[in-house]
């Protein structure tokens, strides 16, 4: 098995030509999903959501140290879940001033929820704080602001489906309608490096067919390397009528 699983990491090494792909959660995990993906001429995130579910995953809310933000030169957004953009906010407090790429709809509900959990957090650090006094201990600050939420709004650049945009020197993505909320997409890489084209493809959550108000997920055809978020990737839905049942 270890010389299989060898294998199959040089065959992929190989394709990749030299780009590397870092996860940064939702890896063994529900939440906090991130991506950097780093080539020659600098790196790119793909998401950067929020860890959730207990607090010792709420310590994790941070920039790791792998990511340098001397190094960002773009990050997209598959959709506005917190999962997906929670971690938004500390780009820009900790001073990233480059593109955030998003469908219009997925910046619309981004904003709307970062802006609540923002208020969420400062309550919540004042209601410790308050206890805090009293203990005679350190006081806690928000992990992010409602200032923080707002220094976004000027990274922000809105893509269509289906209509490639240079996000930076050598790569180029194309969002797909991804089925999963309104806004969501699944992204396609075009990368150039060393006299090659990489195309990588971040599934994003894929939806339902047949959903309510929802188009369909577009199937894509063709990738060198696929990530896929796969949450329920081990069994099927129960059919939509019993779902509403």
């Amino acid at each position: 098995m270890a010389t299989l699983r060898a294998q199959k990491s040089k065959k992929i090494k190989q394709k990749l030509h030299g780009i590397r792909i870092i996860p940064f959660g939702a890896i063994g995990e529900v939440t906090g999903s991130a991506y950097l993906v780093q080539t020659d001429r600098g790196d790119l995130l793909v998401d950067f959501g929020m860890f959730q579910g207990s607090r010792k995953n709420e310590l994790r809310n941070r920039v790791p140290a792998g990511i340098r933000l001397s190094r960002l030169r773009a990050v997209l957004i598959t959709h506005s879940h917190l999962d997906h953009v929670g971690r938004l906010p500390l780009l820009a407090k900790r001073g990233y001033r480059g593109p955030i790429y998003l469908t219009e709809a997925t910046r619309e509900l981004t904003e709307l929820i970062l802006r609540d959990a923002a208020h969420l957090q400062e309550s919540d650090v004042a209601r410790l704080n308050r206890k805090r006094m009293r203990q005679d201990k350190p006081l806690l600050e928000p992990l992010f602001t409602p200032a923080d939420v707002d220094r976004l709004n000027e990274l922000y650049q809105i893509v269509r489906y289906d209509e490639p945009v240079e996000v930076m020197p050598g790569v180029w993505a194309r969002f797909a309608d991804a089925g999963h909320l309104l806004g969501s997409a699944s992204i396609q890489l075009r990368i150039e490096q060393n006299d090659r084209s990489v195309i990588l493809l971040f599934s994003g959550d894929l939806g339902q067919r047949n959903a309510p108000i929802l188009n369909d997920y577009e199937c894509l055809h063709r990738a060198d390397l696929v990530i896929m978020e796969s949450t329920y990737g081990d069994h099927g839905h129960r059919p939509i009528d019993e779902t509403i049942r």
